[in-house]
Order: C-alpha cells, then sequence, then structure tokens
C-alpha cells in the first residue's frame, strides 16, 4: 500500500496531469444547475468500465493528456478524420495506440439521455481521467469544467506536440515547455506512467540495441533486464509490459524501479540524467512535493465557456458512433430505456 506521503505527492501529479484549467473561465459547479448529475453518471460509467479492464484506466487517461497537448483541452483527440484531413487520433504516435474511444461515446450517450446538449466531450474527458485515477487508488481532485469543443483535429500538429519515447532530458523540458508547463511540471506529469502497458518495442532499443551496439543498455538493472527479456524476446516487440512493478495501482512504484535502475523507455530514465531531476524523483518517493494546479493561459482557449457552446451533437457526437447511437435513441422508441437505466 502506498505511504501517506507517496499518495500526497500523487494527488500532486494527477491533478498536473488532468486539471488542465483556464483561470477565470471554468468552474468546478458549471453543470449544477443544467446537469447536476453529470459527474455521478461518469463516475458509475468509469467504474464498471475499469472493472472489467482495469487496463483500460490508463488509456482514459492518456486520451485527456494526448488531447490537452494539442490545441488545449478541446475533445479534439475524439474527431474523426474528414476526406481532406487525417485528424489526431491517427497520427503516428496515436494510431493504433490510444483507445478507449467507444467509452467515451457511451458515457455521452448516458449523459445525453440525462441531460441532452448539455456536457461537452471535452469535459467528459476531463472527469474521465480523474475518476479512472481514482479507481485505481490515486487520490480525487476538484474538476474544473465549462470547455467547449473544438471542431478542427489535424495529425501532423499531434507530430509537433506530443513528447516522443525517446526524447532526452532538454527536449521533454522544451516539449512542456511550449504549453507553459516547467521541468518540474515535466517530471512529476511523468507519474502517469504508474498505471498501464508498454509494447516491448518502445525499449527495444535501450533492451537489445543501446546506441546501435546490440547490447543492452549498461544503466540497467542486470537482474531486471534478464527478466525483461524473457519477457520481452527480441522477435516479438508487440508483446506487453507493465509500465512499473504495480502497472494496475496508482502509486509511487514508476519513481521507486526508476531509483533502482528498473526503468523501461529512454524518456523515463533521462529524467535521473540531470540533477534536478534526479532530486525531485528522490523527494517523491521520500514525501509530499506540494505543486500548484499550472494554470495553461492561452493553451486552453478551447476551454472558455460561451453561450454558444457547440458540443457536436449532429454531425459529430464523441465520434461517428455516438452519433449512430443518438439517432437510434431519437428515432426508435424502443431505446428509450437505454436513458432511463
Amino acid at each position: 500500500m502506498a505511504s501517506s506521503s507517496s499518495k500526497w505527492f500523487l494527488l500532486t501529479a494527477t491533478i498536473l496531469l488532468i486539471a488542465v484549467v483556464s483561470q477565470g473561465q471554468l468552474t468546478t459547479d458549471f453543470y449544477d444547475s443544467t446537469c447536476p448529475h453529470a459527474a455521478t453518471i461518469v463516475k458509475q460509467k468509469v467504474d464498471e468500465i475499469v472493472d472489467a479492464d482495469k487496463g483500460m484506466a490508463a488509456g482514459l487517461m492518456r486520451l485527456h493528456f494526448h488531447d490537452c497537448f494539442v490545441r488545449g483541452c478541446d475533445g479534439s483527440v475524439l474527431l474523426n478524420s474528414t476526406n481532406t484531413t487525417l485528424a489526431e487520433k491517427e497520427a503516428l504516435i496515436n494510431n493504433g495506440s490510444l483507445r478507449g474511444f467507444e467509452h467515451i461515446d457511451d458515457i455521452k450517450m448516458e449523459l445525453e439521455c440525462a441531460c441532452p446538449g448539455v456536457v461537452s466531450c471535452a469535459d467528459i474527458l476531463a472527469m474521465v481521467a480523474r475518476d479512472a485515477t481514482v479507481k485505481l487508488g490515486g487520490l480525487s481532485w476538484p474538476v474544473f469544467l465549462g470547455r467547449i469543443d473544438g471542431g478542427s483535429s489535424v495529425a501532423d500538429e499531434v507530430n509537433t506536440s506530443l513528447p516522443f519515447r525517446t526524447y532526452n532530458f532538454s527536449q521533454l523540458v522544451a516539449t512542456f515547455d511550449k504549453v507553459g508547463l516547467d521541468a518540474k511540471d515535466m517530471i512529476v506529469l511523468s507519474g502517469g506512467h504508474s498505471i498501464g502497458q508498454l509494447h516491448c518495442g518502445a525499449f527495444f532499443e535501450r533492451l537489445w540495441d543501446f546506441q546501435g551496439q546490440n547490447i543492452t543498455d549498461p544503466s540497467m538493472d542486470p537482474e531486471f533486464a534478464e527478466s525483461l527479456k524473457a519477457q520481452c524476446p527480441r522477435d516479438n516487440p508487440l508483446l506487453f509490459k507493465g509500465t512499473d512493478s504495480t502497472n494496475a495501482t496508482f502509486d509511487a512504484a514508476y519513481y521507486l524501479d526508476l531509483l533502482t535502475n528498473k526503468g523501461l523507455m529512454e524518456s523515463d530514465v533521462t529524467l535521473l540524467s540531470d540533477p534536478f531531476g534526479s532530486g525531485i524523483r528522490h523527494q517523491s518517493c521520500a514525501g509530499p512535493i506540494l505543486l500548484p494546479v499550472r494554470v495553461w493561459n492561452g493553451h486552453d482557449q478551447n476551454g472558455q465557456h460561451t453561450s454558444e457552446r457547440s458540443l457536436r451533437l449532429e454531425e459529430e457526437l464523441c465520434s461517428h458512433r455516438a452519433t449512430q447511437l443518438l439517432r437510434s435513441v431519437e428515432n426508435n422508441s424502443e431505446n428509450v430505456s437505454h436513458c432511463n437505466r
């Protein structure tokens, strides 16, 4: 079980990871009068989803993170490609790795039944990420709401916005700086890797071909490396490995693994290559790091509320599948019971 100090640190990590707000524009009580049961509906659905598949919690968190790094937290990661534009979900770094879209669709459908045309997909992502984290042991935090949904999604913007697994410390700092986050934020945000799984290919070079020399990264713990090779044979990079030693629980094991040379991706282990990063890592395991919730001024410009909020109800709910379901509810009285469950 995680210590109380570790949980305080992880609360900070999850707030930074998920509760990205625009100062003075979003509020925690945004839906209190228009959809008072929105948070309850979302939590109940997330609990059901994660009970059925604990691994999906990481996927749901990741959807929100990838959404916020491109165009702000506007739900654009959910949009489908058009005849002329490849959408964010089809970008190289996202295609085949992002998952959970169908669950966001289902949650949106429940909310549409309760409060038609009220809750944005962007706000759903924010609430879902919080509830998925809590479900696996993380502490809760207030989610600021009132975002509007973006109407554009461009794959090329993903490749120039999100951090890559091979980035070194300086590259990571530069990437986070673009969205108003500093080195400390970046290190804390890495705690999101406490849950979930990776393709073995994500760390293939470190395990099998470090710097093109056909060797294992000498900084990796030897016993851990041998165990990892058994789980991730050289000829099968598509197998999966947990992101840390307790990948189904949101705890401090990710940091402890790094400090004992059992990290996986280059973008994780590189955090120890910088004195600042190493110091923060040790603090994260030893006690709480209390950081303020970051305000992404300008970056989350689509999080602003206006009276003309775009909710993509007709052409694109959260994705084409949800639109079909909504029309089915509207046109077939036999489906009305779905709204009353």
